[in-house]
């Protein structure tokens, strides 16, 4: 599936290892392992000794070298594996990595939801399978999330820095989007939203501002003087001259032209000194 990977397991008595040089050649997806029946024991690097049963979760980020120990004869288990930019940005994210949680109704959701496309991948279309990923990691965002609900503060920063960087770099596109945005980030558009909401805002309020902030700059700019009031909104990324004008008013409390004309009697003005 598109950003996800299901898989279904019944297992004999046995152990596999994940050695590091396969554990350096893979992914840094996060593998979440539902157990449906029976036990097994796992040991990663940096984690403890753990043995799951029916009920609980273990959470495997895939880049880490371990041992798994299946305990039982035909011992069952659902595995759901997630790109880790999907969940990375999930406050007790770090708790959660090689250890076994209990089946709480949001992972049994997500499990049941995983369980219900593995069982009907054939029949589904690419555009269904496609939303269905979508929904995948919607119900993995909640169910990390149930535990310490909220984002995790200082990862939650740094991608924010990096969105921001991002944006600034592409506000002259009028179809800025957060659509846009989420994809290039791998990332879910509700997760943006997300990150805009903890610093009270819009991914939209702050494209505006942002392309607001930046004709006011080129407005005021020497070097700018010949370029036209609707060469600057285009270049910010307003196709529409009209909502310019009423959107700089507003933010500023006067036209653009009035800027530019405030802007030019200042540097005509002789300094005190």
């Amino acid at each position: 599936m598109p950003e996800a990977m299901l898989a279904w397991g019944r297992h004999s008595q046995c152990a596999a290892e994940r050695t590091p040089e396969l554990a350096a050649g893979g992914s840094d997806n996060v593998m979440i392992h539902f157990m449906r029946r029976g036990a097994f024991q796992m040991h990663q690097t940096g984690g403890p000794d753990v043995i799951c049963e029916s009920g609980h979760v273990y959470i495997d980020p895939n880049e880490v070298a371990g041992t798994s120990r299946f305990l039982a004869e035909g011992t069952e288990a659902f595995y759901i594996s997630l790109p880790r930019s999907t969940v990375a940005g999930l406050r007790g994210i770090n708790d959660h990595l090689r250890l076994r949680v209990d089946a709480t109704p949001q992972w049994r959701l997500l499990q049941c939801y995983g369980e219900a496309l593995f069982a009907d991948m054939d029949m589904l279309t690419p555009e269904q399978i496609a939303l269905s990923s979508r929904h995948l990691q919607d119900l993995a965002i909640s169910a990390f999330s149930a535990r310490d609900p909220g984002p995790l503060a200082e990862t939650m920063a740094a991608r924010l820095r990096l969105i921001k960087e991002d944006i600034a770099s592409l506000l002259h596109q009028p179809d800025l989007t957060p659509e846009l945005i989420a994809a290039r980030h791998g990332i879910s558009s509700r997760y943006l939203r997300m990150i805009f909401a903890s610093e009270a805002t819009t991914f939209r309020a702050y494209v505006l501002q942002q392309r607001l902030h930046r004709a006011h700059a080129t407005l005021w700019d020497p070097a700018a003087i010949m370029r036209t009031i609707s060469d600057v909104a285009g270049a910010t990324g307003f196709s529409d001259l009209s909502w310019f004008n009423q959107s700089y008013r507003r933010r500023y409390g006067q036209s653009p032209r009035e800027t530019r004309a405030e802007a030019m009697t200042a540097r005509l003005t002789p300094s005190p000194d």
